[in-house]
């Protein structure tokens, strides 16, 4: 596929109400468009002033398939955003008199031996310090996603996670953390946290558009988060995500409001921009300078990041660059038309181009989307390079393992299986995996 089959996208009408002019908005409202003329956009856009509405957007679809417009009713998977009520939780029971930020989690939690729990405080937790791993990265929590329904079941695969470095020494994203908080509302309360949800924020903001939604539950207005196939076709994209404290309520772009502006008055939560997203959802609050907040909703990737990140830029005066084809689109292309040699000698300056870190996880997930295109044999090349490139990492071997039995190449997938099992001798998914492939 040559790249430019990437801006060949149809370009829909836009649905809009709600506009008053102002200059800010209007730049905001230029980056946007020019997303979203390159088909790279589609969703929500508010910007307020003072907690009032001065701008509203929509862009795209909320079924790219069957031709659902976006609306302002229109509701998006808002990620890590999550977080925002979990911390302001925290913030609350400290206000109650009920915690300190400077109390270890055993004080709370018999979640790991006291010698770890004595060392990890609440503060740490909040700001990412406390060297706890992500459940995102445990095989256990994609071998039967639907059994996470509570925090408690989440905890189960959390106090087995090996700390990623000593409390309090260094900084890890981390959605476990973020849970664990969860759980020590729940214990404070002797609440769910999604009793707590309800009662310290859905009810009393009035937030009527925001859900804490198990898979298979369905509300009214629900978007359909949305991919770009390598030839250019936007698809529905189905996936089993549950929510937990840390990320994955759906909400709407006025409810965010309405909380971003709770939280701003009461002081509860620092200003500041906060972000939530997986590849086919984005949401960003962006609490700006002189009252104003901007709010992006989008289920077409993560491109409300970028969008902000421009719009920073444009009201301090500053060139800001255009938007950049999505990164799997680029790397596909540089595979195409050099080979994975090229891919691979290309890497570094291409994941320096989307501000990204070195890592596995973004060449893990090209090559999902390319086995999700039935572009089988481009995935199991792509993940044979992260193995090369990432050898310690089980996760890597994991993929090519799955990507083998899915090719039919059983020993092939065997010897990746035994691979994640020399690196990681717990990994119950390898161990599956084996013996459906005749290993005992």
């Amino acid at each position: 596929m040559k790249l430019n089959l990437f801006f060949k996208l149809l370009v829909f009408a836009v649905f809009a109400v709600n506009v008053l002019a102002d200059t800010n908005a209007d730049k905001l409202d230029k980056i946007v468009n020019e997303y979203y003329d390159l088909g790279m956009f589609s969703g929500n856009v508010l910007v307020a002033k003072d907690g009032n509405i001065i701008y509203e957007k929509q862009f795209g679809y909320a079924d790219w398939q069957a031709k659902i417009p976006v609306t302002p009713s229109t509701l998006f998977r808002i990620g890590s955003l999550n977080k925002m009520f979990t911390h302001a939780m925290i913030k609350q029971l400290e206000s109650e008199n009920k915690l300190s930020l400077s109390d270890p989690l055993s004080k709370f939690l018999d979640l790991f031996p006291n010698e770890t729990g004595d060392k990890i405080t609440i503060q740490m937790l909040i700001e990412m310090k406390a060297g706890l791993n992500d459940y995102l990265r445990n095989p256990a929590f994609y071998q039967n996603i639907e059994k996470f329904k509570t925090v408690n079941d989440y905890l189960e695969i959390i106090k087995d996670e090996p700390l990623l470095f000593e409390p309090g020494t260094g900084r890890e994203y981390s959605n476990s953390g973020y849970v664990v908080l969860g759980a020590i509302v729940e214990k404070i309360t002797s609440k769910s946290y999604v009793e707590n949800l309800n009662e310290r924020f859905i009810i009393p903001l009035g937030l009527i558009n925001t859900h804490y939604l198990l898979i298979g539950e369905t509300v009214p207005n629900m978007a359909n988060g949305t991919r770009i196939s390598f030839s250019g076709e936007k698809l529905n994209s189905p996936s089993k995500e549950q929510p937990s404290p840390a990320g994955g309520m759906f909400s709407n772009a006025q409810d965010l409001l309405k909380f971003e502006q709770y939280i701003r008055k009461s002081g509860l939560i620092s200003p500041g921009i906060r972000a939530g997203g997986t590849p086919v959802w984005n949401s960003t609050v962006a609490q700006m300078k002189d009252g104003y907040t901007v709010i992006i909703n989008s289920n077409l990737g993560e491109v409300a990041d970028e969008i902000i990140m421009r719009y920073e830029d444009a009201i301090n005066g500053k060139e800001y660059p255009k938007p950049n084809v999505n990164m799997e689109m680029k790397m596909y292309a540089i595979m195409k038309d050099g080979g994975i040699e090229k891919l691979e000698s290309s890497l570094k300056l291409i994941f320096e181009e989307y501000g990204l870190l070195y890592k596995d996880k973004h060449l893990n997930f090209f090559g999902y989307e390319l086995m999700n295109d039935k572009l089988l044999d481009d995935a199991i090349e792509v993940f044979k390079l992260n193995a090369k490139l990432f050898p310690g990492v089980p996760n890597v071997w994991d993929s090519l393992g799955e990507a083998y039995m899915n090719k039919g190449e059983n020993k092939l997938a065997i010897e990746s299986y035994k691979r994640v099992l020399e690196l990681d001798p717990e990994n119950q998914n390898a161990k599956k995996m084996l013996e459906k492939l005749g290993v005992r």
